[in-house]
C-alpha cells in the first residue's frame, strides 16, 4: 500500500513540476494596446522654441501647451503636434497667464524642459514669446500703381532663439540634469538654485514637499513643494523602502507661481544625523 502511495506522490510531483516550469503564456500577459499609456519623453528633452498654443482648461488653474507641427525628438519618434502637455507651475507660466489676461488661450514660442513623473510628462517653463495671430489693421494701404524709387531696408536676420547659444547648448544637453544646466535655466528665467540643504520631504495639504531643518533662529522655514519629476519620483521609491522620518541633502531650482514657491529637484541625497540632531 505504501509503494503505491509513493508511486502516486512521485507521478504527482513530475506533473507540478512540469506546469511550474513551462514558459509562460505571453498572450496573456501582454497588456491590451489600448490600455497602455503613451510612451513618455525622457527627462531633460528640450522645447526650443517651439511654436504653439496655451490653454486653459476648464475654469482651473491648469494651463497646457500643445505644438503647432510635429517636434522632432529621435529618428525614431516625434512628439505629435496639437497634443497637450501639463505646464508646471513656475515663474514662466505666471508671466504667460499675465500675457493671457481673460483670454483661455494664447499662441506662444516657448523654450521649457521636459520633466518626467510616473511616466507621465509636463513641462517647465523657461522662456515665451507671445505670437501675433492677425496682421495689425493699422497699416496703410499700399498704392501699387505708384513707383517708388526708395531702396527698401535690409531685411533683418532672422534669430531662432533669443536666449544665447551658451546657454542653450547646455540646457539642450540630453543628459542627467546637473547643477550647471540648472545654472543656465535659472539665468534665463530668473529663478533661483538651492543647493545643499539639508531636511525632510514630507506630505502636507496633500501634496509633497521638502521641509528644511530648523537648526538655529535665522534658518529659513519656507516649505518648498516639490514639482514632479524623475528625481521626485526616486526619492519617493527610497522613502517606500526606508520608512521613517529620515534627513535628505536636497538641491534643486526654486520658483514661484501666484505666491506658492515650488522646487523642481535635480538632486536627493538620505543623510544620517546619528541621533545628534532633531529637526
Amino acid at each position: 500500500m505504501k509503494k503505491v502511495e509513493i508511486a502516486f506522490l512521485l507521478v504527482l510531483f513530475t506533473i507540478t513540476a512540469g506546469v511550474l516550469t513551462a514558459a509562460p503564456d505571453t498572450d496573456a500577459i501582454t497588456p491590451d494596446p489600448a490600455t497602455v499609456p503613451d510612451p513618455y519623453v525622457e527627462e531633460g528633452f528640450f522645447f526650443d522654441g517651439i511654436e504653439g498654443v496655451l490653454v486653459r482648461t476648464g475654469n482651473s488653474d491648469i494651463w497646457k501647451f500643445a505644438p503647432n507641427e510635429d517636434v522632432f525628438i529621435t529618428d525614431e519618434r516625434n512628439y505629435p503636434a496639437e497634443k497637450a502637455l501639463p505646464m508646471l507651475p513656475c515663474s514662466v507660466l505666471e508671466q504667460m497667464t499675465e500675457a493671457a489676461g481673460n483670454d483661455t488661450k494664447m499662441s506662444v514660442r516657448l523654450w521649457a524642459l521636459f520633466t518626467e513623473y510616473n511616466k507621465v510628462n509636463y513641462l517647465f517653463g523657461v522662456y515665451f514669446l507671445p505670437l501675433e495671430e492677425t496682421v495689425s489693421r493699422s497699416q496703410p494701404a499700399v498704392d501699387e500703381t505708384q513707383t517708388d524709387n526708395t531702396e527698401e531696408p535690409a531685411a533683418e536676420p532672422e534669430r531662432d532663439s533669443i536666449i544665447p547659444e551658451n546657454i542653450l547648448k547646455q540646457i539642450k544637453s540630453h543628459k542627467t540634469p546637473d547643477l550647471k544646466k540648472f545654472q543656465q535655466i535659472s539665468q534665463v528665467s530668473g529663478d533661483l538654485n538651492l543647493v545643499g540643504r539639508s531636511g525632510h520631504l514630507i506630505f502636507k495639504d496633500d501634496t509633497r514637499r521638502f521641509q528644511p531643518d530648523a537648526f538655529g533662529m535665522k534658518v529659513d522655514r519656507t516649505e518648498y513643494e516639490l514639482l514632479p519629476s524623475h528625481m521626485r519620483g526616486k526619492a519617493e521609491m527610497q522613502m517606500m523602502t526606508t520608512p521613517g522620518r529620515d534627513r535628505y541633502n536636497v538641491s534643486g531650482l526654486v520658483t514661484q507661481y501666484k505666491g506658492k514657491t515650488y522646487m523642481l529637484l535635480w538632486r536627493v541625497a538620505r543623510t544620517y544625523d546619528h541621533g545628534n540632531f532633531s529637526g
